[in-house]
């Protein structure tokens, strides 16, 4: 019997040495995944930037009073209180708002902070009074 030849395979040393086509080619891969896109800041000061720009329309609509008493408004409903263990619906703001009458995607699919779960107010309470 003849014996076998055995190839070796031929791995490349660096990212270079790959001749195919990619699109970021950028050395290492930690620059490929920080890279941010660019509405991405945008997307997230939306609301905020949405709130101010409806608060200098009101206040060249109706004068200073206007927005200062929604404001007031606003930091007197944040300021309500409830027992840790009720989930809060922040039904109050958000009529302030106007996202009362908004379908947005958090309505859709229900994420992690508007399920409907009603945990035990005892132990809720004891952990949080530090009696446990």
């Amino acid at each position: 019997m003849e014996s076998s030849i055995k190839v070796a395979p031929k791995m490349p040393t660096t990212f270079n040495e790959f001749t195919g086509y990619m699109a970021p080619r950028d050395e290492s891969c930690v620059a490929q995944l920080q890279s941010v896109h660019p509405l991405k800041q945008s997307e997230q000061n939306y609301a905020q930037h949405s709130h101010n720009l409806n608060m200098q329309m009101l206040r060249k609509r109706e004068g200073l009073a206007a927005p200062l008493k929604l404001t007031m408004e606003l930091k007197a409903v944040s300021k309500v209180g409830h027992l840790p263990f009720l989930p809060s619906t922040n039904v109050a703001r958000d009529v302030l708002t106007g996202r009362d009458e908004m379908i947005e995607f958090s309505d859709i699919y229900n994420t992690e902070e508007h399920q409907e779960i009603m945990r035990q107010p005892h132990a809720v309470m004891e952990k949080t009074l530090g009696i446990h």
